[in-house]
C-alpha cells in the first residue's frame, strides 16, 4: 500500500498528538457566542474559519473541556476537526428522511440535526446495543428531537426501510488511523482484523446504497 518512505511518513504523523477540537451545537447557540463564553473560563481557543462555520479548536483551557456548563448544557461537542467533513459533504437539508447507519456516539449524529434545523426524520441506528445510552445521552443533552434510535445491523436496513434521501455510514474499521489517540491499537491489529473490517465495509455500503432513494427531490446521497 505505502512505500517504505511513505510508511515511515505514515508512522511518524500517527504518532504526533491532535489539536482538541469541539463543534458548536447550532441548535443551541451560535459560536461567536460559545466562544466568548468559554474565553471567559479561560479557555484559549480560535475558530476554525477557513471551511467551518462551528469549529473552535482548543490551544488551553482551565478547566476540562469535557465539564464545563457550556458542554453540560450542550452546546458544544468534543470532535475531531475531520469528523465534520462527513456532515457538510452529506448536506441533509430540513424535512427529508436521513439514516445514520452506524451512529454512536452521536458527534455526527446531533451535527446532522442542527442542519436538518431539528425538523424531519433521522434514524441513528447503531450495531452495538451497548453503544446506545450514550448515544441517547450525546443526543438529549443538545436538544436533538428529530432523531429515532434504532438497533439493528445496518446490512439489514434495505430489507428493514429504505427510501431515505440521505444515508450517513461511518462504517466500523480498524482504528489505524487514530493511534495518537489509542497507541495500543498497534500491538492489538493485525491483517486480519483489516480484512474482516473490509469485507463488512463492503457489505454495509452497498446496504447503504440499497437504502437510498435516487428519486429524492435533491437526488439520493450517500457519504
Amino acid at each position: 500500500l505505502f512505500s517504505p518512505a511513505e510508511a515511515l511518513e505514515f508512522i511518524e504523523a500517527s504518532e504526533k498528538p491532535r489539536p482538541v477540537t469541539i463543534r458548536t451545537n447550532t441548535l443551541k447557540t451560535r459560536r461567536r457566542e460559545l466562544a466568548q463564553a468559554l474565553i471567559s473560563r479561560n479557555v484559549s481557543l480560535d475558530p476554525i474559519s477557513k471551511w467551518s462555520s462551528e469549529g473552535l479548536q482548543i490551544y488551553e483551557s482551565a478547566v476540562p473541556i469535557g465539564a464545563t456548563p457550556e458542554y453540560l448544557a450542550g452546546h458544544y461537542m468534543i470532535q475531531s476537526a475531520s469528523s465534520f467533513l462527513p456532515v457538510l459533504a452529506l448536506d441533509p437539508q430540513p424535512g427529508q428522511r436521513v439514516l445514520d447507519m452506524a451512529s454512536a456516539p452521536g458527534g455526527k449524529t446531533s451535527h446532522i440535526a442542527a442542519r436538518m434545523g431539528n425538523s424531519g426524520t433521522l434514524v441513528a441506528n447503531d450495531f452495538n446495543k451497548q453503544r446506545l445510552p450514550s448515544l441517547a445521552s450525546n443526543l438529549a443533552r443538545q436538544g436533538v428531537r428529530c432523531a429515532i434510535l434504532l438497533h439493528a445491523d445496518g446490512r439489514e436496513f434495505p430489507r428493514l426501510m429504505g427510501g431515505f434521501d440521505r444515508v450517513l455510514l461511518d462504517a466500523p474499521c480498524t482504528g489505524l488511523g487514530v493511534i495518537s489517540k489509542d497507541p495500543a491499537v498497534k500491538a492489538e491489529k493485525g491483517f486480519t482484523d483489516v480484512q474482516r473490517c473490509q469485507q463488512l465495509q463492503k457489505e454495509l455500503l452497498l446496504a447503504a446504497i440499497d437504502s437510498c432513494t435516487a428519486n429524492s427531490a435533491g437526488g439520493g446521497i450517500v457519504v
